[in-house]
């Protein structure tokens, strides 16, 4: 009677953590394994609409993302819970480039400051509370 209880209480807690584990991830799942382009920026000076090959990707195994800010590569660690996210030690190359080096700048900064997401088909929404800060498109 005692093993069929231990075993029970087992499996019980096996499955509890499973169901926190996806609530936990709720919304994530699709965020892996695309390639997500840069669209906009917002700034407070507006609303940055880009031609760029900016974009971020998201290694679910390592909890790392990384990409290209339209020059340079970039990496960070990043946690998610629910719909919040944050990105920690985000690094980069440090080659400078013309024409491109504002939006580069904008970006990493706004991605630093990133707390919230929304994903929705092939957008992807990065926010500071309710304010917009960045918006990607899926490939």
């Amino acid at each position: 009677m005692k093993l069929i209880t231990f075993i029970g209480a087992g499996t019980f807690i096996l499955l509890s953590a499973f169901v926190i584990k996806n609530e936990n991830n709720t919304g994530a799942k699709s965020l892996y394994d695309k390639k997500w382009m840069l669209r906009k920026i917002h700034t407070d000076s507006g609303v940055h609409e880009l031609v760029t090959k900016a974009f971020i990707k998201f290694n679910l195994e390592t909890k790392s993302a990384g990409g290209n800010g339209s020059c340079n590569t970039f990496g960070s660690s990043f946690s998610i819970t629910n719909n919040n996210i944050s990105f920690k030690n985000i690094f980069s190359t440090k080659m400078y480039c013309e024409g491109v080096q504002d939006t580069e700048d904008s970006f990493f900064k706004q991605l630093g400051k990133v707390n919230r997401f929304k994903l929705k088909d092939k957008n992807l929404v990065f926010y500071h509370g309710d304010d917009i800060l960045l918006e990607f498109q899926s490939e």
